[in-house]
C-alpha cells in the first residue's frame, strides 16, 4: 500500500512540475506570437495600400482628360480620388461615386505624416488625388504610416515623391 501512495505522489509532482514548464514557455512564446501577428496584419494592409494607390494613380492618367456627355453643353471634368479614412479607404470617381472600399483589419491604423516645427504629427482622413500625368496633386513629399494601435514604430511608411513614385519603405532592423 505504501507504495502505491508514493507512486501517486510522484505522478502529481510530475504534473505539476509539466505545468509550470508549460507556462514558462507560454510566457515567452505569447508576446512573440502577438508580436508575429501585428508584423503580418500591417504588412498586408501596407500591400493592400500600396496597391489602391496605384490602382488610383493609374485610372487617373486614363480618365484624366475631359469627356463630352451625351448632350452636354460644355465638358464633363473626370476625376479619380483615394481618401483614406480611420477604419477604411475608399476610391472614388466623379466626386461622389464609390468604386472601390476596404476596410482595415481591426487595430490597424493609416495615417499621414509631416513634419511641423520640429514635431512629428499624424493627419486622418488623407486625400490623395492624381494628375493626368500621374504626379500627386499635393506639393512635396508625401509620408503615409501603417501601423498596429500603438506600435508606431513597427508601422510600414509609403511614400509617394512630388514626380508620381510610389515605394514602400520596409523596415531594414531585425524584427
Amino acid at each position: 500500500m505504501l507504495t502505491r501512495t508514493r507512486q501517486a505522489g510522484f505522478m502529481q509532482l510530475e504534473i505539476l512540475l509539466l505545468l509550470a514548464i508549460f507556462a514558462l514557455i507560454s510566457v515567452h512564446a505569447l508576446p512573440q506570437a502577438a508580436k508575429f501577428y501585428r508584423q503580418i496584419v500591417v504588412e498586408y494592409e501596407a500591400e493592400q495600400l500600396l496597391s489602391s494607390i496605384r490602382y488610383c494613380q493609374n485610372i487617373s492618367r486614363i480618365t484624366a482628360e475631359n469627356a463630352w456627355g451625351y448632350g452636354a453643353k460644355k465638358p464633363i471634368k473626370r476625376s479619380v480620388y483615394l481618401k483614406l479614412m480611420a477604419e477604411h479607404s475608399e476610391v472614388f470617381a466623379g466626386g461622389r461615386d464609390i468604386i472601390a472600399t476596404h476596410d482595415y483589419l481591426p487595430g490597424v491604423n493609416v495615417v499621414k505624416v509631416y513634419q511641423e516645427k520640429g514635431v512629428t504629427r499624424y493627419e486622418t482622413p488623407v486625400k490623395l488625388d492624381f494628375s493626368a500625368n500621374g504626379r500627386p496633386l499635393t506639393t512635396g513629399m508625401m509620408t503615409l504610416l501603417i501601423y498596429y494601435q500603438g506600435h508606431p514604430v513597427d508601422g510600414q511608411k509609403i511614400m509617394i515623391s512630388k514626380g508620381g513614385r510610389i515605394r514602400m519603405e520596409r523596415d531594414s532592423r531585425e524584427r
